[in-house]
């Protein structure tokens, strides 16, 4: 899922047997388990700025080796293989590989339909970005039906990508292709499973990653309905519900996402955007920007429906961190031209700009001066970091999602995944927005969601506790989330919305 954003598997190979590994990677439907058994075991395993134990793992999550490969997983199988400088990497049937030149891909992978010169890049298929926004040798090329993606330094091959899953950066794929296997928390979002006999699977749907582009078989398990699974995990859970018929539901309060781009008509968000902009995105599709704004202000999906969102577009798939502080400035300065009663109070911002396990790998030290600007100016960041975050994962009781006593640490289906030091947060068995072509809305369910999913709803909680206190900061409101919080037996503490707006007003004026 994010973003979900992709992440990494480094590997550690010969290069004599590495090609053929990777071609038996590069099918269709190759899931994490097939990664590990042709690649052996990683030495780590790492997700949104945090590192993992394999009984623990979110939806999407980067498992590390030396060697320059990388291999996207994402709901447990195979989206992309990379080759990376520094390499040594892959060789692409035999014919292209890091260094490459610019000619030598053309002459493979064939011409394009259109050269763009010295213009921003688009990610359109079939479409040569060359020297991008005038920097001489920065290209890009993305030849969609050999489901290859080249970027250049120098008009050499720096970085080449082979795709297994849905398309990247760009305009978004919505092709339905048939499966002929599904497992627990597998992906099947975009797939036609309706060749397959889940009669006797009652509790695998629910585990399931899935959207109303799924095609479900005529044999499916009594009483289990995906379109009712979908449209109960619309609610926000832990008594959210009831905050917003008492009237608590954001109303009069600003709050800022930066995350990646999203068109600005989905009904769950549509009219509640007071302001967009793009910081280099040159794109209005991701999974990911559409998921994290209902999860805060949407109106079936959100914990605050009636907040006002600012939104900044960032391109966290080139790894550079400036992007997003450039971003969180942007933020800063609208929020300097906002009367007093009007100000941003909250960014949320799912992704690990910087620190321990920040999978950015540039100006990485941008990131926290830019936080500490923002907070100066009044405005709490929310971000996956592992020095400046301070929230985890949790997953509430389907058939109870209000008892906070029910939920569990980490994510469905693994143990532990917490820390001490986090308020642990709903990620799992949630609905979010989707629109991966413009006019094309519509809704996914995440059988097990990650830590970005949770990012926006602690910042829509916090949206609820400034209407009812508008004058609390943002250090007061943070201190009261976890002085309300419940406290399991294995000493892990649970968001409790109710519990949380208690202390908000019982607190002194």
């Amino acid at each position: 899922m994010n973003l979900v954003l992709p992440w990494v598997l480094l590997v550690a190979v010969a290069a004599d047997d590495i090609d053929a590994k990777i071609v038996r990677l590069a099918k269709p439907g190759t899931t994490a388990d097939e990664v590990i058994r042709i690649l052996g075991e990683p030495d780590e395993y790492a997700w949104g700025g945090k590192t993992f134990e394999k009984t623990a793992l979110p939806d999407a999550y980067l498992m590390q080796y030396p060697a320059g490969i990388g291999i996207v997983i994402s709901g447990k199988n195979v989206d992309e293989l990379r080759s990376q400088t520094p390499g040594p990497g892959f060789t692409w049937q035999g014919k292209l590989r890091l260094g490459s030149s610019l000619e030598d891909v053309l002459q493979v992978l064939g011409p394009p339909r259109e050269t763009l010169q010295g213009s921003p890049l688009g990610f359109a298929a079939n479409v040569l970005y060359k020297d991008i926004k005038g920097k001489k040798g920065l290209c890009y090329y993305y030849r969609r039906e050999k489901n290859v993606r080249c970027f250049f330094s120098d008009y050499k091959v720096g970085a080449l990508y082979v795709l297994t899953g849905l398309d990247g950066p760009g305009k978004g794929s919505t092709t339905v292709e048939p499966i002929a296997v599904v497992k627990e928390y597998g992906d099947v979002r975009f797939k036609d499973l309706s060749k397959l006999d889940l009669s006797s699977r009652r509790e695998l749907v629910a585990t399931l990653s899935f959207n109303q582009k799924t095609i479900w078989p005529a044999s499916m398990p009594p009483g289990v309905a995906p379109t009712r699974l979908l449209a109960d995990a619309m609610n926000p859970g832990l008594g959210v519900r009831q905050l917003h018929r008492e009237g608590l539901t954001g109303k009069g309060v600003n709050v800022a996402i930066i995350d990646q781009p999203l068109y600005q008509d989905h009904p769950e968000f549509a009219g509640k955007i007071a302001a967009y902009h793009d910081v280099g995105c040159e794109s209005k599709w991701s999974m990911h920007g559409p998921a994290v704004a209902s999860l805060l202000v949407g109106s079936r999906c959100g914990t605050a429906p009636d907040a006002r969102l600012y939104y900044v577009a960032a391109p966290s798939w080139t790894r550079d961190t400036a992007y997003q502080a450039r971003a969180l400035d942007w933020i800063v300065e609208q929020n300097a031209k906002l009367p007093q009663q009007q100000k941003i109070r909250v960014v949320s911002v799912s992704a690990a700009p910087s620190g321990r396990g920040s999978p950015f790998t540039k100006n990485n030290q941008t990131w926290d001066p830019a936080c500490q600007r923002a907070e100066e100016a009044g405005i709490l960041v929310l971000d996956c970091t592992t020095h400046h975050g301070f929230i985890g994962t949790c997953y509430f009781d389907p058939r109870d999602p209000e008892h906070v006593a029910k939920c569990m640490p980490g994510f469905p289906g693994t143990s532990g995944g917490f820390t001490g030091r986090d308020l642990l947060v709903p990620c799992s068995l949630r609905t979010t927005a989707e629109e991966q072509n413009k006019g094309d809305c519509g809704y996914a369910y995440w059988g097990r969601g990650g830590l970005s999913w949770s990012i926006p709803y602690c910042a829509g909680v916090l949206a609820l506790g400034w209407q009812a206190r508008p004058e609390l900061s943002g250090p007061q409101l943070r201190e009261l989330l976890f002085k309300s919080a419940y406290k399991l037996a294995d000493g892990s503490l649970i968001i409790n919305p109710p519990a949380f707006i208690e202390r908000v007003k019982a607190l002194s004026r």
